[in-house]
């Protein structure tokens, strides 16, 4: 009789994943998470994530920018922050079609993110680079396409700015996350989330 491995068993392979996913003590996302339409500055990013390391003033509430609530598909509640002051950051960063390869205008965001990084006042702090996509595919394909470009972006930043690779917590979301009253197929959905990591559970 032929037997079917562990993980191509559909809801074995999902219990898995949720057990890792639990293990790594990552959250889903931050409670409020802002998207940017254009590339904010490294200052303004360091604000958002790390606001009690940030120096200087807070800006002016910025209009190229979206904030909303991330809504757990498994209580129906709003998911809680990793830090009530801290707020997530979503960047439209744009790859090739069904690939990891970033595209031109994917760098003016990364380079930003890059320069947050190596500030003084931040260089030891950690953050998770969540990737996610829209609906479009298998939610199996998806969720490995998006992993694969988040590490697609951790190897951006270690390898132009020297950012330590243990800095950079990779979390691949797939279409679980569409944004809130979005169409989940709607490529608006395809974006890298930046969520304040020093707060969690070394993995």
């Amino acid at each position: 009789m032929k037997t079917i491995p562990l993980l191509h068993q559909p809801r074995l392979r999902k219990m898995a994943m949720a057990i890792l996913a639990a293990s790594l003590s990552v959250p889903a996302m931050a409670e409020e998470v802002r998207l940017f339409t254009q590339p904010p500055s490294a200052d303004e990013m360091g604000r958002l994530l790390f606001p009690d390391k940030a120096v200087g003033q807070r800006p002016k509430l910025k209009t190229r920018s979206l904030t909303f609530t991330t809504v757990s598909k498994k209580s129906g509640q709003p998911t809680q922050p990793a830090s009530k002051e801290t707020t997530g950051i979503a960047l439209p960063i744009q790859f090739a079609f069904n690939s990891a390869e970033l595209l031109g205008d994917a760098r003016a965001y990364l380079n930003e993110v890059g320069k947050m990084l190596s500030m003084e006042q931040f260089k030891d702090e950690r953050i998770v680079l969540e990737g996610h996509t829209d609906a479009i595919g298998s939610e199996d394909y998806n969720h490995w396409l998006s992993k694969k470009r988040a590490e697609s972006v951790k190897a951006y930043l270690t390898s132009k700015f020297g950012i330590d690779p243990k800095r950079l917590v990779v979390v691949g979301r797939g279409e679980q996350e569409p944004l809130p009253g979005r169409n989940p197929t709607d490529g608006i959905n395809r974006r890298v989330e930046l969520h304040r990591a020093n707060k969690l559970a070394a993995n």
